[in-house]
């Protein structure tokens, strides 16, 4: 009979550092007895709800592909495991029968489910999701609108039936053994299995500055809104250029939610905290604003930059000049004002001028062979 362990989310909450390290060490996990298995390195198992018809950032078939490799591979290794590793940050919001019914797909024969879930503070939650968001469309939840309702969801966990135990952890650094999400994870599935995986204590930080963000919603807007709500390709070279640009360090602005969109998420989220507390014994904070800490009702919502504290435009100028789309004088072999773009950013930044030099000198030569830039 099989035993899972199945870490459903949430999102935001070092779930790709956790599937990193697990794919990483899969080989080493499988001669210990714990099966792991996906398609790709930070994707973890989030191609699984196509098995039921959920909905995915990708190509719908190609992403059902993966989850049915993925489980032909666990099915291989079923007689062989002592337990079997499953990660979805999407599993939370689901129902737990629907992930009951795809670790079916594997087997049966079930003998217990062990879940762990990791949760984080609504306010840190709200901005990493909009951040998350707009890598695949322009839009994001106007802050007056989000909630997220934890309580219920964990008590729909720990109210099924065939769930064997369900560990909750607050995902804060303070918090996390070791400060560290993998750490963590490592430490709760050693308690679970008494085997100590021995994972690597990596951190996939792939944030993006204030500035970056802005860019990044202008390009959505502009350049992709035929494809809303999906991953593609020329947007995901431009967070691959924003990732490698900020490997020395952010370049711009740390994004900090605004007091007037914090004191929203905040009023709708405070009392779900509150009973999260108390039920798993956290120090979550989620303040409680005034009357009149809130903005007015028709405060428009639809930028990003509108929920960030500060953004500094010589850097969204700057960033914008570095990106063909902005700047069509790239297209025609016209480098000046992308130079001098690059030159004043290096001189903002000077202690990330390798960096920064290293992304645009490859972001150019990959726009190039994507037939963007005349060569």
């Amino acid at each position: 009979m099989a035993k899972f362990i199945v870490h459903i989310g949430d999102g935001k909450c070092g779930s790709s550092s956790m599937q990193a390290a697990l794919f990483d060490a899969r080989d080493r996990l499988r001669e210990m007895g714990l099966a792991y298995a996906s398609h790709h390195r930070t994707s973890g198992n989030f191609c699984f709800g196509t098995l039921l018809g959920k909905n995915t950032r990708g190509n719908a078939e190609q992403q059902r592909g993966f989850a049915l490799q993925a489980i032909k591979t666990l099915q291989s290794q079923l007689d062989h495991s002592d337990y079997i590793i499953i990660s979805s940050e999407a599993f939370l919001t689901l129902d737990p029968e629907e992930v009951v019914e795809i670790l079916q797909f594997i087997t049966l024969d079930i003998e217990r489910i062990d879940v762990i879930a990791y949760v984080r503070d609504p306010l840190g939650m709200y901005l990493s999701m909009a951040q998350q968001l707009i890598k695949s469309s322009h839009r994001f939840p106007r802050p007056d609108t989000y909630v997220r309702s934890l309580d219920r969801m964990l008590d729909n966990w720990n109210s099924f039936p065939m769930i064997s135990s369900v560990t909750v952890r607050m995902f804060d650094r303070n918090s996390l053994v070791g400060g560290n999400a993998v750490a963590d994870f490592e430490h709760v599935v050693k308690s679970l299995t008494g085997k100590d995986l021995g994972l690597e204590h990596i951190n996939e930080n792939s944030s993006l500055s204030t500035e970056q963000m802005v860019v990044l919603q202008d390009y959505r807007a502009q350049f992709c809104r035929d494809s809303d709500g999906k991953m593609i390709p020329p947007s995901t070279r431009l967070i691959d250029f924003f990732a490698m640009m900020n490997e020395s360090g952010m370049v711009g602005t740390k994004a900090v939610l605004s007091p007037p969109a914090a004191a929203l998420v905040g009023n709708n989220n405070a009392d779900i905290v509150e009973r999260l507390n108390k039920r798993h014994g956290f120090a979550m904070r989620c303040p409680r604003p005034t009357p009149e800490d809130l903005p007015p009702a028709n405060t428009d919502w639809s930028r990003i930059s509108s929920i960030l504290t500060e953004v500094k435009p010589a850097y969204v100028h700057n960033l914008k000049m570095l990106v063909p789309a902005f700047n069509p004088a790239l297209k025609d072999g016209d480098m000046d004002k992308g130079l001098r773009a690059l030159n004043k950013l290096v001189e903002m930044e000077p202690d990330k001028k390798s960096a920064i030099e290293r992304a645009t000198k490859n972001y150019w030569t990959t726009e190039s062979l994507a037939g963007m830039i005349a060569n």
